[in-house]
């Protein structure tokens, strides 16, 4: 049994590659050397059996695994949107009801830092005193009660200046939250926010 042999011949003028298999003729396009372009496979009538596409790139490989992970870090964010305004609507049914639930917040935030801020005072008057007669019996030490008393107000001071400085941390992120509630809720029902006050002209005379 005769074995079918394949001769290949480069034709360098029409940039093709061309061989015999078979008695049946075809012809491979070649891309230019270096070029980064598919190769297409004709048979011998020119027509187009199958185009074989180069590698990709390094740099196209990063490119497309970045537009990836944009992709996907879009849809998260899509995701997460949609939870937060299931939860909006879950929470309200009305727009005046962020508000109430704003004050109310607000309110017994503003309460506690108003007793903390009573409580500093006070501490600060009893440790004023004490200073003042520490001040007073000039040379003669204060009895030893006396000084852990200042030193311990000292501490609660700064203790108490801290819880005051958290609480108002507390009360801005609630206020911000709440807004934040409030203007989403306007965005998804179509509701212009409400213009700022505008300060009357007085008459002139």
């Amino acid at each position: 049994m005769n074995k079918l042999r394949s001769v290949w011949l480069t034709t360098a003028a029409i940039g093709m590659l061309s061989f015999i298999h078979g008695g049946l003729a075809h012809a491979v396009e070649a891309a230019p050397r270096g070029a980064n372009a598919p190769v297409v496979v004709m048979d011998n009538q020119g027509r187009v059996i199958k185009t074989l596409n180069p590698e990709p790139s390094k740099g196209a490989m990063a490119a497309k695994a970045a537009d990836a992970e944009r992709a996907l870090a879009t849809a998260k964010a899509d995701e997460d949107q949609k939870r937060k305004d299931r939860i909006l609507f879950d929470s309200y049914t009305t727009e005046a009801e962020i508000d109430l639930a704003r004050d109310r917040a607000a309110s017994v935030l503003e309460a506690q830092m108003e007793i903390g801020r009573a409580y500093a005072t006070m501490l600060a008057k009893r440790r004023s005193e004490l200073v003042k007669r520490k001040a007073d019996a000039g040379n003669k030490p204060l009895p030893p009660a006396d000084e852990d008393e200042i030193a311990r107000l000292g501490i609660a001071m700064e203790q108490q200046s801290a819880v005051l400085a958290q609480k108002k941390q507390e009360l801005d992120r609630a206020l911000a939250r709440y807004a934040a509630d409030k203007k989403r809720w306007q965005e998804i029902n179509g509701t212009p926010p409400l213009a700022p006050p505008v300060a009357a002209t007085p008459a002139t005379k």
